[in-house]
């Protein structure tokens, strides 16, 4: 009779292995592209103004004054 018991913890100990690699891979890349600093968030504002002329036909950009105001209104209610 043979013993099925190595090659479940064998193929447990790779794949929690293989987990742990990807988790690190991808904590390491999301730190390189700045997800984890000051600005971690400015990709969210990027994303509202790229939307905004969509919905409501009112031009709008990166460095226009409805994003400023719109940063500055989630600082103030942070606060």
């Amino acid at each position: 009779m043979s013993d099925y018991t190595w090659p479940s913890v064998y193929f447990a100990y790779f794949f929690f292995a293989i987990c742990f690699v990807l988790a690190v891979f991808f904590f390491v890349r999301s730190w390189k592209d700045g997800y984890w600093g000051k600005q971690s968030e400015d990709v969210k504002y990027q994303v509202f103004d790229d939307i905004a002329p969509l919905a409501n036909g009112v031009p709008s950009g990166p460095g226009s004054e409805r994003s400023r105001d719109r940063k500055g209104a989630v600082a103030s209610s942070k606060e």
